[in-house]
């Protein structure tokens, strides 16, 4: 091996080396986007989450109205429809 071959293989490794730094530096940037990305979704999981409590008590909340005053919104249709009529 002469020294053209040394500065060859030299020249060789040092742009593996390169490569090599710049291939950790864009798989960390990778990892940040990952994780950032990863940090809204559970973000908007948990938001969406809550709306979704908000809403079945809601719902819960109509359902039982509901049944309090059936009676009386019966009434109110039945009188309603002999009008009507």
């Amino acid at each position: 091996m002469d020294s053209n071959d040394a500065s060859y293989f030299a020249e060789k490794v040092s742009n593996l080396e390169k490569e090599e730094l710049e291939f950790l530096s864009l798989s960390k940037e990778q990892v940040t986007v990952v994780k950032s990305t990863l940090r809204y979704l559970n973000s908007t999981l948990l938001t969406v989450s809550e709306y979704e409590k908000m809403l079945s008590k809601g719902l819960d909340e109509m359902v039982q109205h509901i049944s309090e005053h059936d009676s009386e919104i019966k009434k109110i249709f039945s009188g309603t429809s002999i009008l009507l009529s």
